[in-house]
C-alpha cells in the first residue's frame, strides 16, 4: 500500500489522499482549498488521474473534505464514491450550493471585466454536481464493505459533524498479510453540543491523524455562558450580533444555545435571523437524523433545538432588508470563514458599526476574512472596499466540532491502540510540530507530519520499532 497526500497536508483545507495498492487507485476525500489565493488556484489543476480511479471514500460532507468532487467528475472520474447516508444527503445541498456561488462568481467577473481569464469560467456546474452525485454508494457505519480483493472498507462515528467518520482500511501487505490502515477524517470530542464524541479507535498498524488543533486548546468555559456574555454586550447596547457559522454542524449548535440562553432569561428576546438558504436546509437534514447513538440523550428527549425567535431567510431582497434594519437582533449567516455568501453582506454593514458586534464560532485559517478580524487588523477590506473596524470581534473558541490536542490524546489513550505509526495531516505547519511533540512523549508512537505531494510505502514501514 502506496499513500500519497495530495492535499491537507499543511494547511486545513483540501483534503485528498491517494491510496494504491497493487494497480488499485482509491481516494480518502477530495475537498476544495480555502483561504489564500495560492491554496485556491490549485482547486483549477486538473488531476490526471482521475479516469484511474475506482472509488472515493468521503470521511464527511464538509466542503474542505468533498468540495472538489465536482471537478474529479469533470477531469473523468467514473467510480464510485463510498459515503454514510446523513454524508450523501448534506453534500447533496453542500455541492449545489458550491456549484451555484462559482457559477454566479464567473457571471460577475464576466459583468465587471475583473477576470483575468476571458471569460471566466465556474470551478464546476450544476450539471456536474448532479453527475457526481449519481455516483454515489452508501454504507452503514460499522458494516464492512468488500471493495476488491485486495482491499476492504468499514466506517465508524466520528463526532465531528452528522454522518462524519473516521475509515479503516484493510488492505494485503506485499507478502499477503492482512494490515490496516485508519484515517480519522476530522474528529469530534466529549463536549459537543449535540452529538455524541467519536467512537473508539479500532486496532490499526498505520493512523492518518488530523491536527487541526495540534497547537491549540479549546476553552473548557462552557460556549453557552461565553456566547451569553458577548451576545448580552451587543444587544444591550441595541447593536446587530452577526455570527458568521458554517451551515453544517456549526449553525445548528449555535441555535441550540441561543434558544437555551432566551429560554432561560440569560440574554433578551430578540429576532434571531437564520440568513442561510443552505443552513434552512443543513436544519431539516439534521432534525431527520436524530437517532439513538449519534444525539446526546438529552437533545433526543426534547428535538425542538431552535429559538421561538427564529426567522429562516430565503430571498435575496429579504437579506437585504436584513441589512439596513436595526437592532437589537441576532443575524446568522454562512460562510464561517466570511469567505463568500451573504455574511460578508451583513459583516460589511455592521463591522463599522460601534453598537454591533461579530462573533466568530469557527476554527479561522490564515488569509481568510475573518482570521484577519480575529487578529485585530483595524480595516478590512470586502468588495473593494476598506472598511474600519469599529464593531466589537469576538471569539467563542469552545464551539469547534473538532477535537484539540487533549481530546485526541485522551480518545486514542481510551482506545487502546498501538499503531506502527502515526501520520499526522490537515493542520497547519506549527500546530502539527507540536502535536507530534506530544504524541511522542505522552503515547510513544512514532510519528511523522504529512507533506503536500509526500508518499508513504507502507510495506516498507517495520512493525514494533519505535524511537
Amino acid at each position: 500500500m502506496k499513500i500519497t497526500f495530495l492535499g491537507g497536508a499543511g494547511g486545513v483545507t483540501g483534503s485528498k489522499t491517494l491510496l494504491e495498492i497493487e494497480k488499485e487507485k482509491y481516494l480518502v476525500d477530495y475537498g476544495l482549498y480555502q483561504g489564500s489565493s495560492e491554496r485556491r488556484e490549485r482547486n483549477w489543476e486538473q488531476y490526471h488521474l482521475a479516469s484511474k480511479i475506482s472509488a472515493v471514500f468521503l470521511t464527511h460532507a464538509h466542503i474542505d473534505h468533498s468540495g472538489l468532487l465536482p471537478r474529479l467528475w469533470k477531469d473523468g472520474f467514473r467510480g464510485k464514491v463510498y459515503s454514510t447516508k446523513e454524508t450523501f444527503k448534506l453534500c447533496q445541498i453542500l455541492l449545489s450550493d458550491s456549484a451555484r456561488i462559482h457559477e454566479e462568481d464567473a457571471k460577475y467577473a464576466n459583468k465587471k471585466k475583473y477576470s483575468r481569464h476571458k471569460p471566466a469560467l465556474p470551478l464546476y456546474t450544476q450539471e456536474e454536481v448532479d453527475q457526481i452525485l449519481k455516483l454515489f454508494k452508501v454504507v452503514e457505519f460499522e458494516e464492512e464493505v468488500k471493495i476488491s480483493d485486495n482491499i476492504s472498507a468499514c466506517f465508524f462515528w466520528g463526532g465531528h459533524i452528522i454522518g462524519a467518520s473516521f475509515i479503516r482500511f484493510k488492505y494485503k501487505s506485499l507478502n499477503d498479510e492482512v494490515k490496516t490502515i485508519v484515517f480519522s477524517g476530522d474528529v469530534g470530542h466529549k463536549r459537543n453540543i449535540l452529538l455524541n464524541p467519536p467512537s473508539n479507535l479500532c486496532k490499526t498498524d498505520f493512523l492518518v491523524l488530523e491536527s487541526t488543533y495540534g497547537g491549540k486548546l479549546h476553552a473548557r468555559i462552557p460556549a453557552k455562558e461565553v456566547l451569553g456574555m458577548y451576545l448580552n454586550t451587543i444587544l444591550k447596547r441595541s447593536g446587530v450580533a452577526v455570527i458568521p457559522s458554517f451551515s453544517v454542524g456549526r449553525t445548528q449548535d449555535v441555535l441550540y444555545l441561543v434558544k437555551q440562553l432566551m429560554d432561560e432569561n440569560e440574554i433578551p428576546q430578540v429576532p434571531v435571523i437564520l440568513d442561510s438558504p443552505l443552513s434552512k436546509k443543513a436544519n431539516k437534514i439534521f432534525n431527520g437524523c436524530f437517532k439513538k447513538g449519534c444525539v446526546k440523550d438529552a437533545v433526543l428527549e426534547n428535538q425542538d433545538i431552535y429559538p421561538s425567535s427564529l426567522i429562516e431567510i430565503d430571498t435575496a431582497e429579504e437579506s437585504k432588508r436584513i441589512t439596513s434594519s436595526k437592532g437589537p437582533m441576532i443575524v446568522i449567516s454562512a460562510s464561517g470563514m466570511i469567505d463568500g455568501g451573504r455574511v460578508v453582506h451583513h459583516v460589511k454593514k455592521r463591522v463599522v458599526d460601534p453598537n454591533s458586534g461579530i462573533i466568530l464560532v469557527g476554527f479561522q485559517p490564515k488569509g481568510t476574512k475573518g482570521r484577519i478580524l480575529l487578529d485585530g487588523e483595524k480595516m478590512l477590506r470586502l468588495h473593494k472596499e476598506e472598511l474600519p473596524v469599529n464593531a466589537s470581534i469576538f471569539y467563542v473558541n469552545s464551539l469547534s466540532a473538532h477535537g484539540d490536542y487533549l481530546d485526541l490524546i485522551e480518545w486514542i489513550k481510551e482506545s487502546e491502540i498501538d499503531p506502527n505509526l502515526v501520520i499526522l495531516n490537515h493542520g497547519e505547519e506549527t500546530g502539527a510540530e507540536h502535536f507530534k511533540t506530544l504524541i511522542e512523549s505522552q503515547l510513544e508512537f512514532k510519528t511523522t507530519i504529512a507533506g503536500y505531494g509526500e508518499s508513504f510505502e507502507l510495506d516498507n514501514i517495520y512493525f514494533n520499532e519505535k524511537d
